[in-house]
């Protein structure tokens, strides 16, 4: 009896430190969502996932390309996936229209965005613009602030002619010189474009006021509320892949192509879209504050232009949009 009662013991505390050494390991699972396609800004998530940092915070995180900033809006406000990578531009518009969106880390702080040209044939300003061909899909960020560019500038959007190809095709439009000029990101098109041999001409739409920020970290508003801790831990697994990835580039290239090895021929392609990324890192109002840190008064400067130009119905204030509540300090 006596040893038998030494065996149960044994075998009741096996079972408990197993479950206890379950319940240690466990993950919690979060999907999330990039802009568009892999470029070379994504690489600093990939390198936070194979350096271990997301894994240390007990996260399983899952990496998933996106179709454009409205999809991603939409995916992020119907909880499909809790996180996303999104510009916020057209997250503004979304929590106008009453979409559970908040903004949790800024990354491309300073615009990226600028429209693109022959170099044979260069439109050096908006109002060249008139007349011409643009190609752009109408769910992509850039499209989505074009008309503030547009109206800023003061250019009829009627004299402006717009194709709608399908995500991703605006590229072969413009190398088949089918489209006169695409919106696009600095740090995105201009290396493939270019790695195909294109002469280009471009400009900023900052040039001409339109200077918002552009893609960061948001989250569905409901889930962030229910779940601070794994934002903060995915936030804090996050800043040391992009802390990482300034230090060392060619690893976090090097984890997207792990990832996806079929982007091996795109290796320069990626790696000087990353170099381009860093500077869009802060603004002259948060130089000095932690990665991520967003400043009031840049979120206000853009609510102004979205009000202004890109059909942004009522202000409101600003901190509606936005919390540094999770950047890891």
């Amino acid at each position: 009896m006596t040893l038998r009662k030494k065996l149960g013991g044994f075998a009741l505390g096996a079972l408990a430190a197993l479950f206890l050494s379950s319940t240690a390991s466990a993950q919690d699972k979060v999907n999330f969502r990039l802009d568009w396609q892999i470029y070379g800004t994504h690489a600093p998530f990939f390198l936070a996932k194979e350096k271990g940092y997301y894994s240390a915070e007990k996260l399983d995180v899952t990496l998933t390309e996106g179709q454009g900033a409205a999809t991603v809006a939409k995916l992020l406000s119907e909880g499909t996936d809790p996180i996303g990578f999104l510009d916020y531009g057209t997250m503004m518009k979304g929590i106008g229209q009453g979409l559970p969106l908040k903004a949790v880390f800024g990354i491309n702080q300073s615009s990226p965005m600028i429209i693109i040209s022959h170099a044979d044939a260069p439109i050096k300003n908006p109002k060249e613009l008139e007349g011409k061909i643009i190609a752009m899909a109408p769910a992509e960020s850039t499209a989505q602030i074009f008309p503030a560019l547009l109206a800023a500038a003061g250019v009829e959007a009627n004299k402006v002619s717009v194709t709608n190809p399908a995500a991703g095709a605006k590229n072969a439009l413009f190398l088949q010189k089918r489209a006169d000029a695409i919106p696009a990101y600095v740090n995105v098109q201009v290396a493939q474009l270019e790695n195909q041999g294109a002469k280009l001409s471009y400009f900023f739409y900052s040039e001409y006021g339109v200077d918002t920020m552009a893609n960061g970290i948001a989250a569905n508003s409901d889930w962030l509320a229910k779940n601070p801790d794994i934002m903060k831990r995915f936030l804090r697994a996050t800043a040391k892949g992009w802390a990482e990835a300034k230090k060392n580039p060619d690893a976090a290239i090097a984890a997207v192509l792990k990832a996806y090895p079929q982007l091996e021929g795109q290796k320069a392609v990626l790696r000087r879209q990353l170099d381009l990324s860093f500077p869009l890192l802060e603004t002259p109002a948060t130089k000095g504050k932690p990665l991520g840190w967003m400043a009031k008064s840049d979120w206000d400067k853009m609510q102004e232009i979205m009000v202004k130009y890109a059909g942004l119905k009522d202000a409101k204030p600003v901190e509606q949009y936005y919390t540094n509540d999770f950047v890891p300090q």
